[in-house]
């Protein structure tokens, strides 16, 4: 499988196979991400077994775009220490927004993503040489798009300048925002779920007409609900039993075979078909 990819694996990590899952099919999935960078580019290696990189983000509602992002730093070089950094709590909430998880809970969940192998948090928004050599990072490896900040067009600049950073392919299926968007446009669904649970209004944040109106919404569904159930169940017990009972009787195969005339012909053919061979057989025994 790794041969397929073209990826030497000597400590470097690939995604689970998925259970009946063809290399072909693997190969297909993840083979655009795995592009390992070409070493003999590339003079301030030079000699050195073990590459490390450096791959920076929020990470907020740690999901598989981060995990494959942090997964073709691994496969950049056969050796490959990958150190992730992790945006502080009020540094994101100034230059981003509000974040659902906490700076804590952000940091662990990528902690325990299987490509990282140390993890700095809080990180520097901007990163510089001086950042790099402090941690002896080889190679930033980010998205190509330029990352504006205020009056900077891309602040990664100066590392692709100095020739060490390396570009990955973003997974645009997947973002954060979308999560988030997601649960917007079914909020009060998710307001009665957690409710449900047991949650408070107060821990969720709404008013107490906010708690009633769902509280009427549920129990209005829930008769819904239990009249689509007893009609349900009459059609079940009553109605298709009944169904079947008119195909049955209608049936032309059934109609000929139950039909009193058609009995009536069949035992009398029957009977004079016995009479007759009586007869016959009577005549040869005289």
């Amino acid at each position: 499988m790794c041969a397929d990819l073209n990826v030497v694996q000597e400590g470097n990590r690939l995604p689970a196979v998925q259970l009946g899952e063809s290399v072909q099919e693997y190969s297909n999935k993840y083979g655009m991400y795995i592009n390992p960078a070409d070493r003999t580019k590339y003079k301030h290696i030079k000699g050195k077994d073990q590459i490390r990189v450096y791959v920076d983000g929020v990470f907020d509602m740690f999901h598989f775009g981060h995990a494959r992002y942090i997964m073709q730093a691994k496969n950049m070089f056969p050796n490959t220490y990958v150190i992730a950094g992790v945006s502080a709590g009020s540094t994101t909430l100034e230059l981003k927004g509000q974040t659902v998880m906490t700076e804590e809970e952000r940091c662990e969940s990528v902690r325990q993503c299987r490509y990282v192998d140390e993890v700095i948090c809080p990180a520097p928004w901007c990163i510089n040489k001086e950042f790099l050599h402090e941690h002896n990072i080889d190679f930033v490896v980010q998205n190509d798009a330029p990352y504006p900040m205020g009056d900077n067009p891309d602040i990664y600049k100066p590392i692709k300048d100095a020739g060490m950073f390396l570009p990955v392919i973003r997974t645009n299926s997947v973002s954060t925002s979308d999560y988030i968007t997601r649960i917007i446009a079914e909020y009060d669904k998710y307001l009665q779920r957690n409710l449900e649970r047991g949650y408070s209004r107060h821990d969720l944040g709404i008013t107490f007409l906010k708690e009633k109106r769902l509280e009427v919404r549920r129990r209005v569904e829930g008769v819904h609900k239990a009249i689509n159930g007893y009609i349900a169940d009459f059609m079940e017990y009553f109605y298709e039993p009944i169904s079947h009972r008119i195909v049955d009787f209608i049936s032309p195969q059934n109609s000929l075979q139950n039909s009193p005339v058609a009995s009536d012909v069949s035992d009398q053919e029957d009977e004079e078909d016995g009479t007759e061979s009586k007869s016959k057989k009577q005549k040869a025994e005289d």
